[in-house]
């Protein structure tokens, strides 16, 4: 795919936009960036922001003239959403940025005499539809240095910022003004909402944005927890919601990679991962996991169409839809009834914001019934929004809401996941750098502390009169790690490790455990809870398997 395309040109600042030339950010002349301006000259770099103040990611383009002149030559910068321009003195100047699903702005500064480079930040306004603008107050702030910054701001003085051109008129979706069954067959296929035909998509510069927004999500989160509330009603033939079941769950999300590039999501509600925990014994899993049909790991799994600009939630988005591929395998969810699991092969549409390349809302369906489940029907929608996590001043984007339509066996149930209260999981930032070498790692993931007990087994050759084992507590939501060698945690050299079991008081699935040990070593990890006696009274104590 091809880098995206900024359009910049050079006209007469009088004269209304004109069609541009499209400038290919791989391809800018990196001299150019680098020269260093001549004696009363100087370079401006022009900084869009979202609202939250990251980087404005989307196409756009960024337009500066002379009060009295030419456009200045410019190309974007290195960074996101950054923009230079060069053959920059003292006078007055006007700017027009412009951006699919955002306002254009029209900007007015005058620059004076100073530093050789000066910065201009620039807030970009999200495009509303005409009933969510009568009710907002957009405030305008624009900057000539970071807001974090301390250094005094370059000379810049703004004296005008106003929106160009008004939002136009905007076709309403079928979400907004109709009503949607969602138990009907192909619902997402047979009402496509309406794009707004004035605007091509940049296709590859949206799927390429998205990828790698979820290329971020995976290799920046380790795991996170939330609480979830979920509402479960049964559903007669004519769509007639009965009265509902509700369950509330201390929700764990964790997110493991290895060296070849895939990963693993898991989910995990009150520590476990146990269907039987969930009305009529199904459980509804992967809100979280959806999004990452863009991921460059599974994008090829799926065709991608960007229908267009569309809307949601007051807002244009981009709209793209979504189906699995035939020849590829089914990676992304599954079904799983009486031990026997099943791919579900999906299409959907997905909105998708145009500065931040985030996905805003995701809808999934059957492409076709699985008689081998007997699943009929399957309409899956979720919202995202950004949780900024205060312990770290991240933000990612996390489901918000998660709604369910199924029919299974004749029957239907409808329900809704919501979710709260996010927090990352509380892992020490040295350990997170370098796993220890020789070493057990154990990862509790539920709400309360664990206690255990490890036992280490020693190969037949090295005499012992018993195993060797030692108990600790592993904190809710931390990983710790247990050395082995002499003088370590684990008083033994690696070579005498040749299995472990680790017993605990969680619930089954509630600890992870993992090894870093050369030679390798068999590992069984056990909750002693519910088990039966004879299984108790086989695990040795402490002073059974304390060495002697």
């Amino acid at each position: 795919m091809g880098q995206p395309q900024f359009f910049l040109s050079v006209a007469l600042a009088a004269v209304p936009l004109l069609a541009a030339a499209n400038l290919n950010a791989q391809g800018a002349p990196a001299a150019l960036l680098d020269a260093v301006p001549p004696a009363g000259e100087a370079t401006l770099k022009i900084c869009l922001r979202l609202e939250d103040e990251t980087p404005f990611r989307g196409a756009a383009m960024v337009r500066v003239a002379q009060e009295h002149g030419n456009e200045l030559l410019g190309m974007p910068a290195d960074e996101p959403g950054e923009y230079l321009f060069s053959g920059v003195t003292s006078g007055s100047y006007a700017a027009v940025v412009s951006a699919p699903g955002y306002t254009v702005l029209n900007v007015s500064f005058k620059i004076g005499d100073g530093p050789r480079q000066k910065s201009l930040f620039v807030p970009m306004q999200p495009r509303l539809l005409p009933a969510s603008e009568q009710n907002s107050e957009q405030k305008i702030e624009l900057r000539s240095s970071p807001p974090s910054s301390d250094a005094p701001p370059s000379p810049i003085e703004i004296s005008s910022f106003v929106p160009a051109i008004p939002a136009p008129e905007a076709t309403p979706s079928p979400s907004a003004t109709g009503v949607r069954n969602f138990w009907a067959p192909h619902e997402l296929e047979e009402s496509m909402p309406p794009v707004d035909p004035a605007v091509s998509c940049p296709a590859e510069d949206v799927l390429r944005g998205v990828g790698a927004r979820m290329s971020e999500f995976v290799q920046s989160l380790e795991r996170f927890t939330a609480t979830e509330k979920l509402e479960h009603f049964p559903v007669d033939r004519s769509g007639a919601r009965k009265s509902p079941e509700n369950r509330e769950f201390a929700y764990v999300v964790s997110v493991s990679q290895n060296s070849i590039g895939t990963f693993l999501l898991d989910e995990f509600r009150d520590g476990k991962t146990d269907p039987e925990q969930f009305p009529a014994h199904t459980a509804s899993r992967g809100s979280p996991a959806m999004a990452l049909i863009f991921h460059p790991v599974l994008a090829p799994d799926f065709e991608f169409r960007c229908e267009g600009l569309g809307q949601w939630a007051g807002r244009q988005a981009w709209q793209v839809h979504f189906i699995q591929r035939p020849d590829h395998p089914i990676r992304i969810r599954s079904y799983s009834v009486g031990g026997h699991t099943i791919g579900l092969p999906l299409l959907g549409r997905v909105w998708i914001d145009p500065g931040a390349y985030q996905v805003l809302h995701l809808e999934s369906e059957l492409v076709k019934p699985l008689p081998e489940v007997a699943l009929t029907h399957e309409h899956f929608a979720i919202d995202y929004q950004p949780v900024r996590f205060q312990s770290t001043g991240q933000q990612l984007w996390l489901p918000q809401t998660a709604e369910l339509y199924v029919e299974r066996k004749g029957k239907r149930f409808y329900r809704r996941h919501a979710f709260s209260d996010f927090r990352l999981f509380n892992v020490d930032s040295s350990q997170k750098i370098q796993t220890p070498g020789q070493s057990f790692s154990f990862t509790n993931l539920s709400d309360r502390d664990i206690s255990g007990e490890l036992i280490i087994e020693s190969p037949e050759e090295v005499t012992r009169v018993a195993p060797l084992a030692i108990r600790f507590t592993v904190p809710a939501h931390s990983q710790i790690f247990k050395l082995v060698g002499r003088g370590k945690d684990i008083d033994l050299p690696p070579s005498s490790v040749a299995s472990a079991t680790f017993l605990h008081d969680g619930d089954a699935g509630a600890i992870k455990v993992d090894t870093r040990l050369a030679r390798g070593a068999a590992l069984d990890v056990v909750s002693t809870i519910k088990l039966p006696t004879r299984v108790q009274s086989a695990l040795p104590s402490a002073s059974e398997a304390a060495p002697q």
